[in-house]
């Protein structure tokens, strides 16, 4: 009995603080939480002790169930029914109106709590912006000071304009959020894709190179032995290379992964040809074509019936093309855009972010084709294309 009754205790705290929580809690700060404010109401209290034309206790007792009222209205949040923070500001117009035209005109601290108040009840700025002009019109009622009338709708201004200050200040926090949430989310898809590129590629050699030496064990032994040390020679780049990543130092360049194309074919027979116009690229642009090659690399390596394999790239004015074409009749189109080559979906988004294209499939002719285009911003040369190796 008593774990229930603690339960259930605990269930209608959770509740109750849900219903009504703190502005630090929240997601965005609201305009209200001005409980400091209430020290004004000492001042119809003052006039309430030394005017003796008016119940003291009747002052009092409005006064507290104003500042009530009031203490409520800046303890609720916009999150909370509009119908509950109409009423709350009905009650505490009736109060600060009641007060200032039955009671002291000293209440009119009281009338511009309530107009203060408007900021945290009413929507902001419209519906905020028209509660302080109908308080104000119904003080004008009881209270016809010009003096008094502006100094009331200057408080609710006032608020009104700290209150859209916060709700500015809200917007550029959750803006700062997503922006670090969405920054994390793209490292993570760079680290993931950059991983993918790397052992991929890495272990596809492997596997080909561990091939090449099952099938020389008996013939070639010493051929074997060399085909053996490849493969641990390409498992310990891998591991460097995932360092790298994970610390974020990871650099390639297309010279780099040309030499390690022609490391990679040569061993399987495969016979390279490689043609590369002058380098008029910037660095970033030779690290997509760097990544490129090593993915077209990686679909050579997979098919590793190929004869030959040519890499071509070239430039024109605006652009820097790199094709990669093989012999291999066995090649399945492969699209940028499924979900069935993730390197290439990852080389895809690469591009993309430069205004760049990829694309892998089958030739007319016969054999595989590799195709990525990059624009080049500012060109400082142009050199005429130069043809492809025939393959066929």
């Amino acid at each position: 009995m008593g774990r229930r009754t603690t339960a259930w205790g605990t269930e209608v705290l959770g509740r109750w603080r849900g219903r009504f929580r703190p502005m630090r809690e929240l997601t965005r700060p609201y305009p209200g939480g001005l409980f400091f404010l209430l020290c004004t109401l000492l001042i119809p209290a003052y006039r309430a002790v030394h005017d003796h034309t008016s119940s003291v206790t009747v002052n009092f007792v409005a006064l507290a169930v104003f500042g009530v009222l009031f203490a409520v209205s800046q303890w609720i949040t916009p999150e909370h029914p509009l119908v509950l923070r109409l009423s709350l500001l009905v009650a505490l117009t009736a109060v600060a109106l009641g007060g200032q035209w039955l009671l002291s005109p000293a209440w009119l601290a009281a009338t511009v709590l309530t107009a203060v108040a408007c900021t945290n009840l009413l929507p902001l700025s419209t519906g905020a912006v028209l509660g302080v002009a109908a308080v104000t019109g119904l003080s004008a009622v009881v209270d016809d000071s010009a003096f008094n009338l502006v100094l009331l709708a200057s408080c609710g201004m006032v608020a009104i304009l700290r209150g859209r200050l916060l709700v500015e200040i809200g917007r550029s926090r959750a803006n700062r959020q997503a922006y670090a949430s969405a920054a994390v989310e793209n490292e993570r898809l760079r680290f993931a894709r950059d991983l993918h590129d790397l052992l991929g590629h890495s272990l596809v050699t492997m596997m080909a190179k561990a091939e090449l030496a099952e099938r020389l064990a008996g013939v070639d032994p010493a051929a074997s032995a060399a085909a053996a040390r490849d493969v641990r020679e390409v498992g310990r780049t891998a591991v460097v290379e995932v360092q790298r990543v994970v610390a974020g130092y990871r650099t390639t360049s297309l010279v780099d992964e040309i030499e390690q194309a022609r490391s990679s074919l040569e061993p399987l027979r495969v016979e390279l040809v490689v043609s590369v116009s002058d380098p008029v690229w910037s660095a970033g642009v030779d690290g997509l074509l760097a990544w490129g090659l090593r993915e077209a690399t990686t679909n050579v390596l997979r098919h590793s019936s190929a004869d030959k394999c040519a890499i071509t790239v070239t430039t024109d004015r605006r652009t820097v093309r790199l094709e990669v074409v093989n012999d291999d009749h066995g090649g399945v189109l492969v699209d940028a855009g499924s979900s069935g080559g993730h390197g290439l979906v990852g080389l895809r988004e690469r591009a993309e972010e430069v205004g760049g294209t990829v694309a892998a499939g089958p030739r007319p002719g016969g054999g595989f084709r590799f195709l990525m285009e990059l624009p080049l911003s500012e060109p400082t040369a142009t050199t005429a294309p130069v043809p492809a190796a025939d393959l066929t």
